[in-house]
């Protein structure tokens, strides 16, 4: 039995940077199962997202997903979008591209760093970036061993300065209870973050995604070095921004059960905690939690509206923060 789970991301932060003339906004969000509607032969297991399958993922309901997406998408930034965007749970190039077309009013040139993963159920990571305000020096896809999402790895630049900038999606504690994989995963960004610091001790990293694990557990706080407080910091040690709102009875990133959770991440290297380069407006990570996108049920906290509503939300999973796709 699955007890009700729902994601209620994005998180933000706001970058300052002195060429920009402003500040740059920076967004996270595991969509959860943006799928198109056409059975890959290459993909085991997208074939439920399709129009004839038990979910019935019809067009219509597609274009429904991308509206509501887009809606809180087009939201952030006092109405403006986020300047880079990183995305976990989308399938493939051309529903990000939907996505884009969906933000049209937004008036962006976004750009896309993504690459089709190994990941069995088809689902990968991605950035996009508004290319009229960053220029991309360079894009890499780490390989985490098993059949998992690849890391998207993007040198995003300004008037000299780069910001990497790394989106994850972490195998899930369903599959892997143990968290081997995450620890994994989080081995693998530690090497590259590594060889990042051992070129440039100031280099300005920032670590994002649904890492499926809390700032305490050992993926998190042993393996990628992640800290609780920005001050102090060891050397090459990061800060977990996010960690601020662990034990908020009213705000999370994911909803376990009717309680609060934080399992996605906003995490950034010293070097984003000086004045050299990008800066991290202290502060300024938050969770976006807009009315429209919870439902109240009675004797209970607001809870998102998923893609899916289930007929037992004690024993089903949902995991999407907007309406349902119907």
């Amino acid at each position: 039995m699955k007890a009700a789970r729902a994601l209620i991301v994005p998180a933000i932060l706001v970058l300052s940077q002195a060429a920009l003339g402003g500040d740059l906004y920076i967004a996270f969000w595991n969509v959860e199962n943006l799928f198109d509607t056409v059975d890959d032969p290459a993909v085991a297991k997208d074939e439920e997202f399709t129009p004839t399958a038990r979910k019935k993922w019809t067009a219509a309901r597609l274009e429904k997903k991308l509206k509501d997406l887009a809606r809180v998408i087009a939201d952030m930034n006092g109405g403006r979008g986020p300047d880079v965007l990183g995305l976990c749970e989308v399938e493939n190039r051309f529903v990000i591209e939907e996505l884009i077309k969906a933000l049209a009013r937004l008036d962006r040139d976004y750009a896309i760093v993504h690459k089709d993963s190994p990941s069995g159920r088809g689902i990968d990571c991605a950035l996009i970036f508004d290319r009229k305000v960053l220029e991309l020096g360079s894009a890499d896809f780490l390989l985490v061993h098993g059949r998992t999402r690849e890391i998207v790895e993007a040198e995003l630049k300004v008037d000299g300065d780069s910001l990497f900038v790394f989106v994850n999606h972490w195998p899930a504690r369903g599959g892997d209870p143990e968290g081997k994989g995450r620890v994994q995963a989080a081995k693998v960004l530690r090497k590259r973050i590594d060889a990042l610091q051992k070129q440039d001790a100031g280099v300005d990293i920032l670590v994002l995604g649904d890492l499926n694990d809390h700032p305490e557990d050992p993926s998190v706080r042993k393996h990628l070095g992640a800290r609780a407080a920005p001050d102090g910091l060891p050397s090459g040690a990061l800060y977990n921004s996010t960690e601020a709102f662990v034990g908020d009875p009213k705000r999370g990133t994911f909803n376990y059960r009717g309680k609060w959770e934080v399992i996605d991440h906003v995490i950034l290297s010293a070097g984003l905690l000086d004045d050299d380069g990008f800066s991290w407006k202290k502060g300024s990570t938050s969770i976006i939690m807009r009315d429209y996108q919870l439902r109240a049920r009675e004797a209970s906290e607001p809870r998102p509206f998923a893609t899916y509503r289930p007929k037992n939300p004690s024993t089903s999973a949902t995991r999407h923060a907007l309406r349902r796709a119907d």
